[in-house]
C-alpha cells in the first residue's frame, strides 16, 4: 500500500486557518496517504490496524494522534454488523486540520512561535498524546466542532499550546530516521500489498505470494519493498503480528504460548525472540507492564 498525496479540499476554503470534521462510517478503509496540511485524530470509537510512517500498530478506541506535514498514514478496519439490518456505526473520528507554514506565518505577528514550531517538526514522526494533555485536547475537540468565528481560533490556540507543552505525556511514533520515500505512481501496488498482509499474516505469506500480489517477480519486489518501506517484507510481516500479539496481551486469561499461535509464529520460541527484539522486553514483561 503507498501513500498517495492527497488533497484535503472537501470543506476547506482558501482563507481557512483550519478545519474541523467529524466522520462517523460503518468502517473505515482508506488508502494509505499524506498530505501538506498536519493532522490531529481522535479515535472516538474503531479498532484495527494502522500504519503512520514506518509503525505498523494496532488501534484502539480513545487515542489521540497528531500528524505532521507529509508522514504517510492509514487506519484500516473491516465493517462490524449489529444485530439488526443496518451497519453499525463503528468508525467514529473527530478530526483538525491546517496548513502549518499558514498557521505558523499567521501566529508569528503575535509573538515567538518557536515552541510551537519545534513540536510540528517532532511531529513529522507522528505523535501519540497521552495522559492529561490527551485527555485536555480531546475536550476541546469537542468543543471546537460547536463553535464559530474567533472563538474556534482560541479553542486552537489551546490545543496547540496543550500539545506543545506537553514534555513527557507524549510518544513519538515512526523511527527517528524515517524518510517518506513513496512516489505517487506506487499507491495502487503498496494499497494491495499491505492489505493482503493484513488480511493474512495469521498465516504463513510466501514471498512468492505477495510477489505475485505485486504483480512483480520476487527479486524486484523485495528491493522495491525494502525501498519504500525501509525494511525487509519479513520484518514487516513479524512486525503486524507482534503489534497484534500486544493488543492480545492485554487480556490476561489468554496464554502467551496460544497468542504466538493465533498471530502466526510456528513455535513459541520465535514469537519469544522477535517480540524482544522488536519491543525490548519478553511477552511476560510486556504484559505485566501493561496490566500492573
Amino acid at each position: 500500500m503507498k501513500p498517495i498525496l492527497a488533497v484535503l479540499s472537501d470543506g476547506v476554503q482558501s482563507e481557512d486557518l483550519f478545519v474541523a470534521k467529524e466522520v462517523r462510517l460503518p468502517f473505515f478503509s482508506n488508502e494509505f496517504h499524506f498530505h501538506e496540511e498536519c493532522q490531529l485524530v481522535h479515535i472516538v470509537k474503531s479498532s484495527g490496524k494502522r500504519i503512520i510512517g514506518d509503525l505498523v500498530d494496532y488501534f484502539e478506541s480513545g487515542e489521540l494522534i497528531f500528524l505532521g506535514s507529509n508522514i504517510p498514514h492509514v487506519w484500516h478496519n473491516t465493517q462490524e454488523q449489529t444485530n439488526g439490518d443496518e451497519p453499525e456505526p463503528y468508525a467514529h473520528s473527530l478530526s483538525i486540520y491546517f496548513n502549518p507554514s499558514k498557521l505558523l506565518l499567521h501566529l508569528s505577528a503575535f509573538g515567538n512561535v518557536r515552541k510551537i514550531e519545534s513540536f510540528l517538526n517532532k511531529a513529522q514522526r507522528g505523535v501519540e498524546l497521552k495522559g492529561r494533555s490527551r485527555d485536555m485536547v480531546v475536550k476541546l475537540m469537542y468543543q471546537i466542532l460547536q463553535q464559530e468565528g474567533l472563538q474556534k481560533i482560541i479553542t486552537l490556540l489551546e490545543i496547540l499550546n496543550a500539545m506543545s507543552s506537553s514534555d513527557t505525556e507524549y510518544d513519538l511514533l515512526a523511527s527517528i530516521n524515517y524518510i517518506n520515500y513513496y512516489q505517487y505512481n506506487d499507491s495502487k501496488r503498496m494499497d494491495q500489498v499491505f492489505k493482503y498482509i493484513f488480511d493474512n499474516f495469521r498465516e504463513d505469506i510466501s514471498l512468492n505470494t505477495i510477489a505475485d500480489v505485486a504483480n512483480m517477480n520476487t527479486f524486484a519486489f523485495c528491493r522495491f519493498f525494502k525501498a519504500r518501506t525501509q525494511k525487509s517484507f519479513t520484518q514487516f510481516v513479524n512486525e503486524t503480528r507482534i503489534g497484534y500479539a500486544c493488543k492480545l496481551l492485554g487480556h490476561k486469561e489468554t496464554s502467551i504460548t496460544d497468542i504466538a499461535y493465533e498471530c502466526g509464529f510456528n513455535n513459541v520460541s520465535n514469537f519469544n525472540r522477535f517480540f524482544k527484539v522488536i519491543k525490548k522486553v519478553s511477552p511476560r514483561e510486556y504484559r505485566n507492564q501493561i496490566l500492573s
